[in-house]
């Protein structure tokens, strides 16, 4: 019976996969991630900017830049630790990866709501290392998965606040994930709390001159929910126009250039309603071309048709 049991399991077809027990390497593929601040970016202003210079310096020798201010290493993390339920302390790797979140929460923070604008998506991006051409080396990409189960662990610890993310029926797929930072979270970057209060309040107060009827007031919590909305709305635009936009793409890829051109013109005057008057002829071939490159269909070639010059 016992050899047969083993036939049958020997006899299983297995699904193809590279991976193999003993043939991978199980050593992490950036264990020394880094983000800094482009040079163009605008300078962060008061609190939020003494976050940043307390979070990285700037070595006066070599000119690079270097963690000035480890989070990973604050007493917070051993003191919670029985209440995140964790027994032992965080493994150098993920202390590494910690340090430098942190100091892309505070570039991407919305100082008001401490919403993070970005995604974990593009916060795994910004950390993996670049080549010379500013795209991504998969071999050495921070993964979204480590970068999740490290934000599960700050929300444990009440750093983070991670909201459910939400079914988008539409599209079949999640609206992307947005991060807030809390309280505590800011008190790592050591920064004074009653003046980011203040700070945080002002914004507050310029984003009701806005957006808000008068006689109504906005809480943080009430000005996020509104941040999520609008970024929920933006979304499904974004992902309702790329739908549309490859429909197009794929019906106009069938056809010569020059009618491509043509029915790209005509597309346009009718979304306008014929409303041109205020647009000379060289502004409408210049939205037609604008449109032919947004949809990918310039460098196309096409047989028997010479390339567009």
């Amino acid at each position: 019976m016992l050899a047969g049991v083993n036939n049958q399991i020997n006899s299983t077809q297995q699904n193809p996969d590279k991976r193999h027990r003993g043939e991978h390497s199980t050593a992490c593929k950036c264990p020394l991630p880094l983000y800094v601040r482009p040079a163009h970016y605008k300078p962060l202003s008061k609190q939020h900017g003494r976050a940043l210079r307390n979070l990285m310096s700037q070595d006066k020798t070599s000119g690079a830049w270097v963690i000035r201010r480890r989070v990973s290493a604050d007493p917070i993390f051993t003191f919670l630790r029985p209440v995140a339920d964790r027994k032992r302390a965080f493994r150098e790797v993920r202390r590494r990866l910690l340090d430098a979140l942190f100091v892309l929460f505070v570039n991407k923070a919305d100082l008001a709501t401490g919403i993070v604008t970005i995604n974990i998506t593009k916060l795994a991006e910004e950390l993996s290392p670049r080549n010379e051409d500013g795209q991504i080396i998969p071999e050495t990409a921070v993964t979204v998965s480590r970068v999740s189960r490290l934000i599960d662990e700050l929300a444990r610890f009440g750093i983070v606040l991670a909201p459910e993310t939400e079914w988008d029926y539409v599209n079949g797929c999640r609206f992307p994930k947005h991060i807030i930072i809390t309280e505590e979270g800011w008190r790592l970057t050591g920064v004074d709390m009653d003046k980011l209060r203040a700070e945080q309040e002002e914004r507050l107060r310029a984003i009701e001159d806005g957006i808000l009827q008068p006689g109504e007031a906005m809480t943080v919590k009430e000005a996020r929910k509104r941040w999520y909305e609008r970024c929920r709305h933006q979304t499904i635009l974004s992902r309702r126009t790329r739908a549309i936009e490859g429909k197009q793409r794929r019906k106009l890829a069938e056809l010569p250039f020059d009618e491509r051109k043509r029915q790209v013109a005509e597309r346009i005057f009718r979304d306008m309603k014929g409303d041109i008057h205020h647009l000379t002829p060289q502004q409408f071939e210049k939205m037609v071309w604008t449109q032919l490159y947004q949809l990918e269909l310039v460098n196309m070639e096409q047989p028997g048709t010479a390339p567009p010059h």
